[in-house]
């Protein structure tokens, strides 16, 4: 059987995907004698947030004033019990206690509709509920209320967020751009402004984002790499690679950035350096499965090179690693089969087709494995197979071709015509179809001569010759039948 020639390995292209943020896991507001404290990005160690005294107590002290002091205005003293509410409600959120929280951050505010501390701890409450259109009304309060603080950076820190989780990217933008007016020395906001802007696709604005980070923080291990990225999608190959290797130099320890790296010498052609990248972040990951991909690129690499029987270990790795890689089965098969190991490769494409009996590539590649076998019966199987899964699709030609072929192989000429009709079908305009469907005509005239049967031999070679008038063999045929004829009906 003819088999296609060309070595088919596929390198993987995939990059380690950045999350485009989370909430910042904040202490929730305070305020204290109308001062906003700083807002701090977590929890610290030991950290623990603490309610005061019962808010009945609190109530019940502000109504003994009131007693004695005689009336007052609300102002004189709503603003306390918010207070109490809020820290209250802040308590409960501590505690895990949401809805609670909730109804409290609400009474808050309902005391003090100016509270932008209560505003914004709803947000917050709101959001881990995943109510994100509720967080994002509170946050934008909570902001009116504090429009160009510095301190309440963290609100649109949260707003961009839940924006992003809406999928309103220009709104999440514009907060992000907003938190880096409040804090321009803030790296984070200018990371996650560059991962909001790559979601849009503005690469040019995401490399200006992270390199303006990696100005305000040049250590930062996380900005290089995310520029990294971004160089990538742009297609600068050599920015991205001077950028994992200060990803690297600054974290020596990131499997990623050194798979990524590898992707990225790939990409320039250095074989040896794909290969020593790949080889150190496995080193780093030995049996971690979501480092599979480490193995697979190592064994694409190694397969460029001629190194088969290391590329050959490499995919097997990745295959144990993640045994449902259907394109690591693959690419093993077509190590096995070039290595001449014909009995493993098709155990391979079995493999490949028992966990993905829907992959039509894999059914083909059975199919090659098992005529170059000589398991003729076998090898019509598996192309029929690969041609119900993609009856109609051009680019499966060969699997028409290769199937007509091991008809003719096994005399099943009628239906080798079949087959070579229906790739005629599929590309009107392809000229190897006619002439492989001339062919068939052709065999199935030579074997009706040999059986005597004249007339029906005759039409036979007469398509043959409609389809490929160049045909001299169906040309000869054709004239010895028609003198055969003539004679016998003397």
């Amino acid at each position: 059987m003819v088999a296609p020639s060309s070595f088919l390995f596929q390198r993987s292209p995939s990059y380690r995907a950045l999350q485009t943020g989370s909430p910042r896991h904040t202490t929730t507001l305070s305020s204290k004698d109308s001062t906003v404290k700083r807002l701090r990005p977590r929890l610290l160690p030991g950290w623990h947030l603490v309610s005061p005294p019962g808010a009945k107590a609190i109530v019940g002290a502000w109504v003994l004033i009131f007693l004695v002091s005689g009336p007052a205005s609300p102002a004189d003293f709503f603003p306390n019990l918010s207070q109490a509410r809020l820290e209250a409600g802040k308590s409960l959120l501590n505690r895990g206690e949401l809805d609670n929280a909730i109804t409290e951050f609400r009474t808050a505010i309902q005391l003090q509709p100016g509270n932008a501390d209560a505003h914004y701890n709803l947000g917050y409450a709101l959001g881990r509920m995943g109510d994100v259109e509720g967080a994002i009304a509170a946050y934008r309060r909570a902001i009116r209320l504090k429009l160009d603080d510095p301190a309440y950076t963290e609100a649109y820190f949260n707003l961009a967020y839940a924006l992003g989780q809406k999928g309103d990217l220009d709104g999440a933008i514009a907060a992000w751009r907003k938190a880096n007016r409040l804090k321009p020395d803030d790296p984070a906001a200018r990371v996650n402004l560059g991962l909001a802007l790559r979601k849009k696709g503005d690469l040019e604005r995401v490399v200006a984002a992270w390199r303006e980070a990696i100005r305000l923080r040049p250590d930062d291990a996380l900005a290089h790499y995310s520029l990294g990225i971004a160089l990538g999608q742009k297609g600068d190959v050599d920015g991205e690679i001077a950028a994992w290797r200060e990803a690297i130099r600054l974290q020596p320890d990131d499997a990623l950035a050194h798979l990524s790296l590898g992707i990225a010498l790939g990409q320039k052609g250095d074989l040896d350096g794909e290969i020593a990248a790949y080889r150190e972040a496995i080193r780093l990951k030995p049996n971690d499965p979501d480092y599979a991909e480490a193995h697979f690129n190592l064994a694409y690499a190694l397969g460029q090179k001629g190194d088969l029987d290391r590329a050959i270990a490499a995919w097997r790795k990745a295959i144990r690693l993640k045994p449902a890689d259907i394109a690591a089965r693959k690419s093993l098969g077509i190590a096995l089969r070039k290595k001449g190991n014909l009995e493993r490769a098709i155990a391979a494409w079995r493999e490949a087709v028992r966990l993905h009996p829907d992959d039509a590539l894999a059914h083909f590649r059975l199919g090659i494995a098992l005529g170059q076998k000589g398991d003729i019966e076998g090898e019509i199987t598996a192309y029929r197979e690969a041609i119900n899964l993609q009856p109609d699709d051009p680019n499966y030609a060969e699997a028409h071709y290769q199937l007509g072929q091991a008809l003719v192989q096994k005399g099943a000429w009628r239906e080798a015509i079949e087959v070579y009709r229906s790739v005629v079908r599929l590309k009107l305009d392809d000229k190897r179809a006619k002439r492989k469907l001339g062919e068939a005509h052709r065999h199935f005239g030579l074997a009706l001569l040999e059986k005597g049967e004249m007339d029906q031999a005759i039409e036979q070679l007469g398509m043959t010759l409609r389809l490929d008038p160049s045909d001299e063999q169906a040309r000869k045929a054709l004239v010895s039948a028609l003198l055969a004829l003539k004679v016998h009906r003397r």
